[in-house]
């Protein structure tokens, strides 16, 4: 998208504060209440393409009580009231003119949608890892919050970079990532050989501590930060934008387009978590991206291109 769609949306939308909070599989309860309106047949969600969320176990456990054979919106909504993880929502734009070293899709701008920690975290990394301004943490030529930039400053756990076209009724999620916790693995892995050193992270704290907050970090992000940065960006572009028509890369097709020649984002994020939400795989192209003629020049040496679909007006 160009840089004037990018501002106008960002100018649109709330600049505070934006909590979400995220409890392990609250993602089929978020795509259940956004299908089956204010209730459906469990047996007719049974063949539909959505049945793979009805084993679940907190979608699981409300089916099992249903009385009446049906899913209700609300049932889903009282999910809300579970244990969560809390963080903050915020929005940027990102591009920088060169395609390759942005790594889009077609020539121009990306929303992003970042997933903030809370303060409960923040102060937990302020105490046990006692960072210096430029810790490595996190990459600051990747689209993460940086101090100065809105009143409310918080660390950026991932994010989500997002094209979309109002008038296809489309939106591509060009990429999902974390730095934070791919630099928490390395992390843990030399303090476990041993090392007591750690150059160029920009942390002042003993091995002792470093490793009692990189594990407290892993067990409470590592298995939910995808799951919860996918949700938000469904959330975002459906909720926020009107979109319902939701494109998310495969892993061979999004490489090849977004020209990733060197380090691989893991296959996973666009194979198995986009299965998990019912994404379905087509090989017809965005519309948008269609429009372009690079893109369907490149399409053709290609010998065509598979996407992941989530359309959520097919209900």
């Amino acid at each position: 998208m160009d840089i004037n769609t990018a501002k106008e949306v960002i100018a649109c939308l709330p600049q505070g504060k934006t909590p979400f909070s995220y409890y392990k599989d609250r993602y089929a309860a978020f795509i259940l209440s956004q299908v089956i309106g204010e209730y459906c047949m469990i047996s007719e969600l049974k063949q539909s393409a959505y049945s793979g969320l009805l084993n679940k176990p907190v979608i699981k456990e409300i089916v099992a009580k249903s009385g009446d054979g049906r899913l209700h919106h609300d049932q889903l909504e009282m999910l809300c009231l579970q244990a969560a993880e809390p963080f903050l929502l915020t929005l940027d734009h990102w591009g920088h003119g060169d395609r390759e070293w942005d790594q889009v899709s077609r020539k121009g701008h990306n929303l992003v949608l970042q997933l903030n920690f809370s303060n409960k975290h923040d102060a937990l990394f302020k105490k046990l890892v006692n960072p210096d301004e430029n810790h490595s943490f996190k990459s600051f030529g990747h689209p993460v919050m940086k101090k100065g930039e809105r009143s409310l400053f918080r660390e950026t756990l991932a994010w989500a970079r997002i094209d979309f076209d109002f008038k296809s009724n489309e939106a591509l999620i060009e990429e999902l990532q974390t730095d934070w916790l791919r630099v928490a693995r390395r992390l843990l892995k030399q303090v476990d050989s041993g090392r007591t050193k750690f150059y160029f992270t920009g942390i002042n704290t003993t091995p002792e501590k470093l490793k009692s907050y990189l594990e407290c970090l892993l067990i409470t992000y590592g298995k939910i930060w995808d799951e919860a940065m996918l949700t938000a960006a469904i959330q975002f572009i459906y909720q926020e934008l009107g979109i319902d028509k939701i494109y998310l890369h495969t892993p061979e097709t999004g490489a090849a387009i977004k020209k990733i020649k060197y380090t691989q984002p893991p296959k996973s994020l666009y194979s198995s978590l986009p299965k998990k939400f019912c994404f379905s795989q087509t090989k017809k192209a965005p519309e948008f991206l269609c429009q372009s003629r690079a893109f369907r020049k490149l399409e053709k040496t290609l010998g065509g291109s598979q996407w992941n679909i989530l359309n959520l007006a097919m209900h």
